[in-house]
């Protein structure tokens, strides 16, 4: 098996209709699609094909370097690429002022933009707005669902990633992840969305017969026990807290203040985690609050 590593959506916790918003009437925007768009000349950042946009959501934003308004709007953008593009979604700033590809770069390295940057880019049906910045958002079928002003497309944006998490999966093997350093957890519920929204095909199948080998696995499920042991542990931790003042920091004065019998049950749980996945990032943060609260856990 080709090794590619299972991707694990980030966790957004925006919570968004699922209706999506246009920025024009639907009709507008019912010839405008990803196999419109023509990149340009590549200024910074990842290089783009057209073939590798299929399967992805995808936002197209037309800015300039002598626009105070695009300025503004970028470290927006960034901030969507740096949390989304794990989960497929690809950010393309296509310059749509005179300028050289080393003034805009430069712009872009003080903006500390890391997505893609091109120049000269169209999309076919999709360039009769009138001013900038304009930006364009495509599902991950390809169709245009958003046309208008970058502040309105966000929650657009988020929606059309987390109604097709399993998308960037189309045409890629799946591996089992490390349960030693990874989510396990989290791992398992992605293999099973994919698993559901690829039925009937090869990646839904690859997914479904990684789930039956994980089944079958004791150190995987073992490793899931942990993360789930783990975030018990955490909310056992939040409450403590919170009881405590919510201090920026527990010393030890304050860990003094935590029953006993509330101890005892957070160090119990720590040795759980430690038996059942030692090496797990699990285990390394049950460690991590049982020396917040000065606690001694049994071998």
């Amino acid at each position: 098996m080709a090794t590619a590593a299972l991707v694990v959506v980030t966790a957004v916790a925006v919570i968004v209709p699922t209706a999506l918003v246009r920025g024009n009437d639907a009709d507008d925007d019912a010839g405008v699609t990803t196999a419109g768009i023509s990149l340009g000349g590549l200024v910074s950042g990842p290089a783009r094909t057209p073939d590798s946009l299929a399967h992805h959501v995808v936002v197209v934003e037309f800015w300039g370097v002598n626009c105070p308004p695009c300025i503004k709007s970028m470290p927006a953008l960034e901030m969507l690429h740096r949390q989304l593009a794990p989960a497929g979604l690809v950010v393309i700033g296509a310059h749509a002022q005179e300028a050289t590809p080393a003034e805009i770069k430069e712009v872009v390295d003080e903006l500390g933009v890391t997505f893609t940057i091109v120049e000269n880019a169209t999309v076919a049906g999709g360039m009769d707005f009138t001013g900038i910045p304009h930006c364009l958002v495509f599902d991950h079928t390809g169709s245009c669902i958003y046309r208008g002003y970058p502040t309105r497309a966000h929650d657009v944006i988020v929606a059309a990633v987390r109604s097709s998490p399993a998308a960037v999966l189309e045409g890629k093997e799946l591996v089992k992840l490390d349960s030693q350093a990874e989510d396990p957890l989290r791992a398992m519920h992605f293999a099973q969305r994919c698993a559901a929204a690829f039925r009937g095909t090869a990646t839904g199948t690859q997914a479904a017969a990684l789930l039956k080998d994980w089944k079958q696995d004791r150190r995987f499920q073992d490793s899931v026990k942990a993360a789930r042991q783990c975030g018990q542990l955490e909310a056992t931790r939040g409450r403590i807290v919170r009881s405590l003042g919510d201090p920026d920091q527990i010393t030890p004065a304050l860990a003094a203040k935590v029953p006993e019998s509330m101890r005892k049950q957070i160090a119990d749980v720590v040795a759980s985690i430690r038996r059942l996945s030692p090496e797990s990032v699990a285990a390394a943060r049950a460690e991590e609050i049982a020396t917040e609260f000065s606690l001694t856990v049994a071998p």
